[in-house]
């Protein structure tokens, strides 16, 4: 794929489904219900909130795929440095992170990471790790 974009978004997808993947098997083990903090901070962001728990659920994916989506653009641009893929998603890993360390907890829609506890920070941590570990499969795969 010569398209640089059209990559990062594919890319993306991809890295975006394999973190949904990982986040729903590690809800069912653990018992715990999806996150709030996608559609809280949209809510936050647009003033707009949905009228039903179904529209916030939906909401809260819709939030998460498209993010995850575009936010590979970033990971193009790393490899256009001329980046390997090895050192390209050690470099992206964390951007790929400051979302749900930074971003989320500064619009209010979730605790700073300092108040996650060990458990919440390494799960957080693996997840973001399946993204990008996935996108940069996803780059190596489909770039000409």
């Amino acid at each position: 794929m010569t398209n640089p974009v059209l990559l990062g978004l594919a890319a993306g997808a991809a890295g975006t489904a394999a973190m949904t993947i990982s986040t729903t098997a590690e809800m069912r083990l653990r018992g715990r219900p999806p996150s709030q903090a996608p559609a809280d901070s949209i809510e936050r962001l647009t003033g707009w909130a949905p009228d039903s728990t179904a529209g916030r659920e939906r909401l809260g994916t819709v939030a998460h795929a498209a993010f995850g989506t575009v936010l590979d653009l970033v990971r193009g641009a790393i490899g256009a440095l001329g980046l390997r893929e090895l050192a390209a998603s050690a470099v992206f890993l964390p951007v790929a992170w400051a979302p749900d360390l930074a971003v989320v907890p500064a619009l209010g829609a979730a605790d700073p990471p300092w108040r996650w506890g060990a458990a919440e920070l390494t799960l957080s941590a693996w997840h973001h790790v399946v993204y990008v570990a996935a996108a940069g499969v996803a780059h190596e795969a489909l770039k000409d």
